[in-house]
C-alpha cells in the first residue's frame, strides 16, 4: 500500500529493518543510494575520445525482457569483436544467463537474481562486490527502465564513464546521456551505444552476427525431425509465441497461405518452445491437428533447427529474433504495431511483411 502511495515500485528491501527504506519519500531515497554509493564526490575528469581508443573495461547492464536482449545482441557482440583486449561484464537477469553465457561466454556473464536483489540481502551485496572486483572503467545501460538498486549498483562501481540510454535517466549515477527520438525502432536505441566510439580512433561498426549450431545440435535437430518423417531440407518452421490468441491464429494462417501459394512440398513444423525462456501456451489443437509439432526446450537444438533445418521462419516475437541471429533466411509478419522490433535494416536475411490479414 506504501508503495502505491508514493507511486514508485519494485521496493528496495524486503525484510525489516531494510524494508523501512520503501517507506521513504522518493527524494530522500535517492539523496540516501546516491550518499551511499559515492555519488556527492565529484567524477574525475575524462576525454572520452582518448579513453574509448584504449582497451577498456565494459560494464553492461543488458535488458531485462528476453526480446530486448536478442534485439541488443548485435550491440554487444560488435563491441566484443572489434575491441580486442578489452574485458566485459554483462549483468542479465538469471533466466537467461545460461543462453547469454553460451552466446558470450560464461565468465563474461554475471546473473541477477531479482527476488533477491534487494538491499541487505547476501546477493546484492555479492553482486555489488563482483562489479567492483571487475573495476569497470566505463558502463552502458541498455534497459528501458532502471531499478532504483541497478542505479546504485552501477555508481557503486566507480566506472568513471556511466552511460545512460533514455528510461529512468539519474544524476549523478550516470554522466552521460544518450537520448534516442522518441518513437524509436528498439534496435537503434540500442546502437546509439556504438555511436560513441565515433570519437575514437577505432569506430565500432554494427553488424548482424551469424551463429553456428554445435555438431551436437545438428544432430538432435535432425533426430527430431526425422522422428516426424520430415526433411530438414524441406521443412518451414512455424514458432509459436506468445501473443494474444487471435494474433497467433493470424500469423499461423498467413504461412499456410505463403507456403501454399510458393507451390512448394514443404513441411510446416509447428514449434511449441517451452522451459525457462519462452514460457507460452500450446496452439489451439484445432490448427495443428494435421500437422507435425514438435515441443522443444534447448536453446542448443533450437539454434540446430535453425541453422540446418528450415528454409524460413514465419512468425514474430521474441523466437523470431532468436532465429536471425542463427544461419536462415527469416520472414516476419508484423502489424504496423509491430515496427519498432523490425531488424531488417540491420539483418539482410531478415525479411518483414506489414498488415497481413487471414482471408
Amino acid at each position: 500500500m506504501a508503495r502505491r502511495k508514493l507511486g514508485r515500485e519494485p521496493e528496495i528491501g524486503k525484510r525489516w529493518p531494510y524494508k523501512t527504506l520503501n517507506y521513504l519519500a522518493p527524494n530522500q531515497l535517492w539523496k540516501f543510494l546516491t550518499w551511499k554509493s559515492g555519488g556527492n564526490l565529484p567524477d574525475a575528469p575524462f576525454q572520452l575520445g582518448k579513453v574509448l581508443s584504449d582497451k577498456i573495461r565494459l560494464l553492461i547492464l543488458l535488458p531485462e525482457d528476453f526480446q530486448q536482449v536478442l534485439l541488443a545482441f548485435p550491440v554487444v557482440q560488435s563491441l566484443i569483436n572489434d575491441l580486442p583486449g578489452s574485458e566485459f561484464l554483462l549483468l542479465a537477469p538469471q533466466p537467461l544467463a545460461g543462453f547469454l553465457g553460451a552466446l558470450f561466454g560464461t565468465h563474461r556473464v554475471a546473473a541477477i537474481r531479482d527476488e533477491d536483489f534487494h538491499w541487505g540481502e547476501p546477493h546484492f551485496q555479492e553482486m555489488l562486490r563482483t562489479v567492483a572486483a571487475f573495476r569497470p572503467g566505463m558502463s552502458i545501460n541498455l534497459r528501458r527502465e532502471t531499478h532504483p538498486l541497478m542505479h546504485f549498483l552501477v555508481r557503486s562501481s566507480g566506472a568513471a564513464m556511466r552511460v545512460q540510454i533514455s528510461g529512468g535517466i539519474r544524476k549523478p549515477f550516470a554522466n552521460i546521456f544518450l537520448q534516442p527520438q522518441d518513437p524509436v525502432n528498439h534496435l537503434r536505441r540500442h546502437l546509439l551505444a556504438l555511436r560513441l566510439w565515433d570519437f575514437s580512433e577505432r569506430p565500432v561498426v554494427p553488424k548482424w552476427s551469424r551463429l553456428g549450431a554445435s555438431p551436437e545440435n545438428l544432430k538432435e535437430a535432425f533426430a527430431c525431425l526425422a522422428a516426424k518423417g520430415l526433411r530438414p531440407e524441406s521443412s518451414r518452421l512455424f514458432l509459436w509465441q506468445g501473443v494474444s490468441p487471435q494474433r497467433e491464429r493470424e500469423l499461423f494462417q498467413a504461412t499456410v497461405r505463403e507456403r501454399a501459394n510458393q507451390g512448394a512440398t514443404q513441411a510446416l513444423v509447428v514449434i511449441t518452445a517451452t522451459g525457462p525462456l519462452w514460457n507460452a501456451p500450446p496452439p489451439p489443437q484445432d490448427l495443428i491437428l494435421s500437422l507435425p509439432a514438435l515441443e522443444v526446450e534447448s536453446t542448443g537444438l533450437l539454434l540446430g533447427l535453425f541453422a540446418q533445418s528450415a528454409r524460413s521462419i514465419g512468425t514474430n516475437g521474441p523466437l523470431l529474433h532468436l532465429a536471425g541471429i542463427a544461419d536462415t533466411d527469416v520472414n516476419g509478419h508484423f502489424t504496423a504495431e509491430d515496427e519498432p522490433w523490425d531488424t531488417g535494416f540491420l539483418n539482410p536475411r531478415f525479411k518483414v511483411s506489414y498488415d497481413l490479414r487471414p482471408d
